[in-house]
């Protein structure tokens, strides 16, 4: 017979390796990337597409490195975007080996936005077609030579080519279009915004690559989120561009979604609670955009302080870095920090 104490003292040696065995299994599963790709800003930028800002004066003429970030409609400053690029990518420099900074494109402003160009999970990339036709040529010969070349990488796809999208589309009615920053890969689903950048073959696409070609997620885990409602008024300073520009991961179980009406939908649309997620409800949009990198989260440098202690506590709950960068004048071009880099495990 096993009396209450022995019962007892089972019990709580049970609990202490449950809870030692979680946290071991937690640090297993994050990801250990070993390579970023960024590219330098350009000239053009200035020029580059914006939804949430004033446009009145786009022409480069109007635009000089004396602008402030707390006043959109004097335009962005080339230099203090620099200056911020720059600092971001130095703060990544401390957490992953290897960085890759591609040149400029000057006659693509919006090439910084690298994240846009390809979706990377582990050692598979698909190169994408995106969905504003004027910045299909961001995808260069600087890409494609970096990660077949340089990297070696030969799981490689590109959505641009019309043979591909025959072979890995259900519905090829359409040509798929699909940017980066709709696409969320939280190490247990690929959720997929399906806006106005991110089309339905586009999510056919990505589906058929990672669940049915490579087996690397179920097909039932690639998940399909309806921006139509999320994006409304994107094109007068309200909504959101991305999927990504209102809800990113920390961890394999956390995710950082707004508050508010706007959040409880996408938190719906995302089945998060259903899905096994805790959400961190933050006041500051901008702020639900942040990179996890090797056990460190780098965040938005926001002026909301309640989002920036949410933000803090959790990390501090689940053992992970972080480091706050101010990203605020590429806000400006609707950046976020996902936004100026693609992380990689080769």
């Amino acid at each position: 017979m096993i009396s209450l104490t022995q019962t007892f003292c089972r019990s709580i040696s049970s609990k202490m390796y449950h809870n030692l065995s979680t946290k071991v299994f937690t640090k297993r599963r994050r990801l250990r990337h070993t390579v970023a790709i960024s590219r330098e800003i350009p000239d053009s930028f200035i020029d580059a597409i914006s939804f949430h800002y004033d446009q009145s004066s786009s022409s480069s003429s109007q635009h000089d490195d004396t602008a402030t970030a707390s006043s959109p409609d004097q335009g962005v400053s080339l230099l203090k975007s620099r200056e911020q690029h720059t600092n971001y990518l130095n703060t990544l420099r401390q957490h992953i080996p290897n960085l890759i900074c591609l040149p400029p494109l000057e006659s693509h402003p919006d090439c910084l936005f690298v994240e846009d160009t390809m979706i990377a999970i582990q050692d598979t990339v698909v190169l994408t077609r995106m969905g504003h036709e004027s910045r299909r040529g961001e995808v260069d010969d600087s890409i494609k030579g970096v990660l077949n070349e340089q990297l070696g990488l030969r799981n490689v796809y590109d959505m641009n080519n019309v043979e591909d999208q025959r072979l890995l589309c259900d519905d090829v009615s359409d040509e798929g279009c699909c940017d980066g920053g709709d696409v969320l890969w939280t190490g247990r689903h690929l959720f997929v915004g399906c806006s106005d950048r991110t089309n339905q073959v586009g999510f056919q696409y990505l589906r058929n690559v990672f669940a049915h070609h490579h087996g690397m997620i179920e097909a039932a885990n690639v998940v399909p989120i309806p921006m139509t409602s999320l994006q409304k008024g994107a094109d007068n300073g309200g909504g959101v561009l991305h999927l990504k520009s209102a809800v990113t991961h920390i961890d394999e179980e956390t995710l950082l979604i707004p508050e508010g009406k706007f959040g409880d939908s996408l938190a719906e649309e995302m089945k998060v609670s259903e899905r096994g997620y805790t959400a961190v409800r933050l006041p500051d949009v901008l702020s639900c955009n942040a990179v996890v990198v090797n056990g460190h989260v780098m965040a938005q440098d926001s002026p909301c302080s309640v989002s920036k202690q949410r933000i803090e506590q959790a990390c501090r709950e689940r053992d992970l870095g972080l480091i706050f960068v101010d990203t605020s004048e590429l806000a400006k071009k609707d950046a976020a920090l996902t936004c100026c880099s693609v992380l990689l495990i080769v």
